[in-house]
């Protein structure tokens, strides 16, 4: 019994498309649909963590500017 080359039939994956470079609304779009959808509980503890941090930065930058006002 022959075994068939399937790959021989497979159409080549064209390498040279030229691709169009990401923009900040691609990028944009692609942070608020992965904020979005949690699938794990590992996102969503990662998520709480960034969230924390960037309640801690925004706090630290308010008394950093607050220290250089006085």
């Amino acid at each position: 019994m022959a075994r068939k080359n399937y790959l021989k039939d497979m159409q080549p994956k064209h390498q040279n498309k030229q691709r169009k470079p990401a923009s900040w609304h691609d990028y944009w779009q692609a942070f608020t649909s992965f904020l979005r959808r949690p699938k794990t509980i590992f996102d969503l503890k990662d998520r709480s963590r960034f969230m924390l941090l960037l309640l801690l930065i925004i706090i630290l930058l308010q008394k950093v500017v607050e220290y250089l006002s006085n």
